[in-house]
């Protein structure tokens, strides 16, 4: 008897299993079938233009499909207004610096090594101040500590884009509040925030020397790569302090003068206009308050207990810090923290309505790059004049999206983001 129910109980089960997926995927199949239309056929579409030649010519089409299909198919070019397929020229006109002849003040490597500096120093600004500041409006016997918060979190409520306009304005060189402050102050006159071309402190390290013809910028982004590579290695997180010497070892292999005095140089400096302080200040007051609202709710989850038996222990306000503090706060601050690079490497805002990318594209991030390609750039095609290129910027998109990808497994594998907290 016990045998003949045995099987009966595994195909009700089995069959319970069933129904439950069946009604589990139906509940999706909507949403499935809405982001497939909104996002995935979109993307896909824009890979397919990726490696073709296609300009705002192609805009019209009677079918999509057969668009796409035509760039396979010569019989259906001319039916469905068709681009050309040309490889992958655009991701090689892009990453070559093929685009600066015809695009002035192009250069990829220049534009990445910069965005990559903004991301990471505005983050370690926004976590730095975010928890600073959280920790002092946890402090037993504080008064007004709503009143604070609610204040303190209003730029991060704003609306990007009123902060942006706001700053800019700020920054004007005749009437802005920041030129009238200094003026009256006696510290300076008239400075030129957002129109200064030459870099205020251009001596700020790392350097590379290369030779003559060479990119000083892709130089200076495979020194940061180098200077981070050794962040994977589980003993050196633990023993930070030799980043230090390995820097000073890559900064001699770099800047040795063994190329002659038409060497090609360049240094970390160089990329930074005055203008880039302007939106770092701004984008830093936009920044904090969210990470200060994170760190709140995690240092009121921490128990006071804890404390107390540190400083029975003797350890003082550092060791509590690091001790205590920081891995209690970490489980919430990593996520929090990938935020804020991801938001921060993208900040459309703050760059393109402060400065446009000036002067001279020296505030470029490849975001505003990626939308000048598709509304600002136009290139001459022999026998058919001034186009928009659509294809260059689906090209650029991916790579920006590829970098960015990147840029997460790194930080995932240095914070350790999606391990458990026991690991």
């Amino acid at each position: 008897m016990t045998t003949i129910t045995q099987p009966r109980a595994k195909r009700r089960s089995e069959r319970y299993e069933r129904e439950v997926a069946r009604t589990a995927y139906t509940y999706i199949l909507p949403a499935a079938l809405i982001m497939a239309v909104i996002n995935f056929f979109p993307l896909i579409y824009q890979f397919w233009m990726s490696f073709t030649d296609f300009s705002n010519l192609n805009l019209r089409t009677t079918n999509i499909f057969g668009q796409i299909l035509g760039s396979f198919i010569p019989a259906l070019k001319d039916k469905y207004n068709s681009p050309n397929l040309v490889d992958i020229s655009n991701y090689a006109s892009v990453l070559l610096n093929s685009l600066s002849k015809i695009l002035s003040g192009f250069d990829f490597w220049r534009i990445l090594t910069f965005n990559l500096t903004w991301t990471f120093s505005q983050v370690l600004f926004h976590v730095v101040l975010g928890v600073l500041i959280a920790m002092l409006l946890n402090a037993n016997g504080l008064w007004l500590k709503k009143i604070y918060r609610a204040l303190f979190i209003i730029p991060w409520a704003m609306p990007s884009l009123v902060s942006a306009m706001v700053w800019k304005n700020m920054f004007d060189e005749q009437s802005g509040s920041v030129n009238l402050v200094l003026n009256a102050l006696g510290i300076s006159k008239g400075l030129r925030w957002l129109q200064q071309i030459d870099p205020p402190f251009a001596s700020i390290p790392p350097f590379v020397r290369l030779p003559e013809g060479s990119n000083p910028w892709l130089a200076l982004l495979v020194f940061l790569i180098l200077l981070i590579a050794p962040l994977f290695i589980r003993k050196v997180r633990q023993r930070l302090w030799l980043i230090i010497p390995w820097a000073i070892l890559l900064q001699i292999l770099f800047a040795l003068p063994v190329w002659g005095p038409n060497a090609v140089t360049g240094s970390l400096g160089e990329l930074f206009p005055l203008s880039f302080y302007a939106v770092s200040i701004a984008n830093i007051w936009l920044g904090w308050p969210f990470m200060m609202t994170v760190a709140t709710g995690a240092l009121q989850g921490i128990s006071k207990d804890l404390y107390e038996a540190a400083a029975i222990d003797g350890a003082n306000g550092w060791q509590t810090f690091w001790r205590i503090t920081v891995p209690l706060i970490r489980p919430a601050m990593v996520p929090a923290i990938m935020i804020g690079i991801m938001q921060t490497f993208n900040q459309f805002n703050v760059i393109y309505f402060i400065t446009g990318g000036g002067p001279l594209h020296q505030t470029e991030i490849l975001v505003t790059q990626a939308y000048r390609f598709v509304n600002e750039t136009s290139i001459n095609v022999g026998g058919t004049g001034s186009v928009r290129p659509y294809a260059v910027a689906a090209a650029f998109s991916y790579i920006v999206f590829a970098v960015l990808a990147v840029i997460t497994l790194i930080t995932n594998k240095i914070s350790r983001a999606t391990e458990a907290y026991s690991d």
